[in-house]
């Protein structure tokens, strides 16, 4: 464990940030597999959505991002 009272603030924030992120990965793998249990143009736009946030918060990168968008969008006709 850190000694220093700056390192001790910033490795509180990193773990905060370090859950927050995980959150945030969690949902939009949740929202990505409810679209593909159950397509619709509904699920699509939530999916699409939590992708775009992810990509926003720096979780994934914009190619991955592009990418699963597209295939989303195939499946969906």
């Amino acid at each position: 464990m850190a000694n220093i009272k700056s390192a001790i603030k910033r490795a509180e924030l990193n773990a905060k940030a370090n859950e927050k992120n995980s959150a945030q990965k969690s949902a939009m793998r949740t929202a990505i597999k409810a679209f593909e249990a159950n397509p619709s143009e509904e699920l699509f736009r939530a999916a699409s959505s939590s992708i775009d946030r992810a990509e926003s918060k720096g979780l994934i990168h914009a190619n991955k991002a592009s990418r699963d968008k597209a295939r989303l969008a195939a499946k969906l006709g």
